[in-house]
């Protein structure tokens, strides 16, 4: 079972995700020890994929938002952001080439420009990084078992997990060279993945080895240019998803294992809370500049938050109509959590796949050729989505990466 296809069978339980679950869901598969992860998280099926979504830009306060979990009658804001000009009512799908032997490839991330792109190819139970410049793959090196690429930024610098037998460490690939960065002192599990900003600043959680559900986890932080980390000081058990330009770092603080209330912390480690709709609970998985998105359950809904001020809207996710079991099992469930975000304040939603925009209350397809989805996974400042193509059917074939320009 490759990333895809697990990707497929979680979240799209109506429970708020474990860290077990986040950490499954963007690395499992890939060594024996991880796949006891894996099976644990799957709690339901659904086929993990993406929407964009882009909102209008005035706030509207209601009141103060409702703690989590607050019983108080209140309702949550509505965010804003503006849409993009002279777009095209359709967003045009590119192949992306890859280097010669990769079959299962897919693109992760792009960087806010549009510039860079990364992915990773799939050999059994292993991922194999790609880098894209310009559209132009390069293979990047692979001093382990298993290479996975999860971001980059606008200088083009990569980061990603290592796992090499019982040995597993972030790296940072820049200028030509694969760096080893350090966790401190102690035996660390890294997960779920590292985020990068334009500085280079690098974030990432760690619990004790042997751990699981992130138990005394603690969040890393290498800043720019170095190789050991140092300790973020947020509490314990607080989990950590992005990094933006402005040093703003987004998660939520847990509670018995799950995502309880959404937090911004600073590089001091204040943070605050973040506003939720009566009834939820809410975790934040992705920023960039004053915007960041993440979840809401039971609603199993996306979020985005206005990190100046703190308010949420929640928008209302449309798509074409599923056509498989799984689809409309998921549509059931709910759309799913916002995976990514632009400055503008578009999301990438999973898990139902949906493989369209919604951009001033009209929907835009991710064109595809007949007999195929698109599946987006990140969104560039410029508007710019990558992903994946996927063959419609209950298989979902994944039919190689994919941009495409909105």
């Amino acid at each position: 079972m490759n990333e895809e296809q697990l990707r497929d069978r979680l979240e799209a339980v109506d429970v708020p995700p474990s860290r077990l679950e986040m950490d499954a869901l963007v690395r499992a598969g890939r060594r024996r020890s991880f796949r006891r992860r894996s099976a644990q998280a799957v709690g339901g099926t659904a086929l993990v994929t993406g929407v964009l979504l882009a909102v209008p830009l005035i706030l509207a306060r209601t009141g103060p938002a409702p703690a989590v979990r607050a019983d108080a009658a209140s309702t949550a804001s509505t965010a804003s952001a503006p849409a993009a000009t002279g777009a095209d009512d359709r967003c045009r799908m590119t192949e992306l080439p890859v280097p010669p032997g990769m079959t299962d490839a897919s693109a992760l991330a792009v960087d806010p420009t549009g510039r860079y792109v990364v992915g990773n190819d799939v050999v059994k139970q292993d991922f194999r990084p790609i880098l894209w410049t310009d559209g132009q793959p390069e293979a990047l090196p692979v001093p382990g078992k298993s290479v996975q690429a999860t971001a980059v930024n606008a200088s083009g610098v990569v980061v990603g997990i290592v796992e090499d037998g019982k040995q597993e460490y972030v790296f940072r690939y820049e200028n030509g060279v694969l760096t080893r960065l350090r966790t401190t002192p102690g035996s660390w599990h890294v997960y779920p993945h590292p985020a990068i900003n334009a500085a280079g600043d690098i974030i990432i959680n760690a619990e004790p080895s042997g751990n699981i559900e992130g138990k005394d986890s603690i969040v890393l932080l290498w800043k720019a240019g170095s190789t050991t980390a140092v300790r973020l000081p947020v509490p314990t058990e607080a989990n950590a998803y992005d990094i933006t330009d402005d040093g703003t770092i987004v998660g939520a603080m847990y509670k018995d294992g799950h995502a309880d209330t959404p937090y911004a912390w600073d590089l001091r480690g204040n943070g605050r809370k973040l506003k939720v709709p009566a009834g939820q609970t809410a975790s934040v998985y992705a920023a960039e500049g004053n915007w960041a998105t993440g979840g809401l359950w039971p609603s199993m809904t996306p979020a985005l938050w206005n990190l100046r001020t703190g308010e949420v809207t929640t928008p209302a996710a449309r798509g074409p109509a599923a056509t498989t079991e799984q689809e409309k099992e998921a549509k059931l469930k709910g759309p799913g959590p916002g995976n990514a975000v632009n400055s503008a304040g578009w999301i990438v939603i999973g898990p139902t796949v949906y493989g369209s925009v919604l951009r001033d209350g009209a929907t835009v397809e991710l064109e595809v050729p007949g007999g195929q989805r698109g599946s987006a996974r990140d969104v560039s400042n410029t508007g710019l989505v990558v992903g994946q193509a996927i063959a419609t059917g209950d298989d979902g074939e994944n039919l190689g990466p994919r941009m495409w320009r909105c």
